[in-house]
């Protein structure tokens, strides 16, 4: 899964966001800038109970700039049917993604 989305702010930063369905790679770039990343030997990102799989982050800057995003994985066949990425800035909702 790959997207890409622009922060609300007069900053314009551009976030890129990538997750390897196969391997569980995952990585987030702020304009060009890794600031997020997950190494697919990690163990605990491929065994998980939980439905849900925060990713968050901070940016520097002169006002707090906290970008979460959540991926919500279906309870059935997960690894087989497409996962839901919720994104949200400073704690409102900026966006939604769908894909494997």
């Amino acid at each position: 899964m790959k997207f890409t989305f622009m922060l609300p702010e007069p900053e314009a930063t551009v976030i890129e966001f990538y997750r390897s369905s196969f391997w569980g790679t995952v990585w987030i770039k702020a304009n060009g800038r890794v600031v997020f990343s997950q190494s697919a030997f990690n163990p605990s990102i491929h065994f998980s109970l939980s439905l849900t799989r925060n990713y968050e982050f901070s940016l520097p800057g002169s006002s707090p700039r906290d970008i979460c995003i959540t991926k919500e994985r279906p309870r059935f066949l997960a690894g087989f049917r497409r996962n839901r990425y919720i994104v949200s800035f400073n704690g409102q909702p900026l966006g939604e993604h769908v894909g494997y």
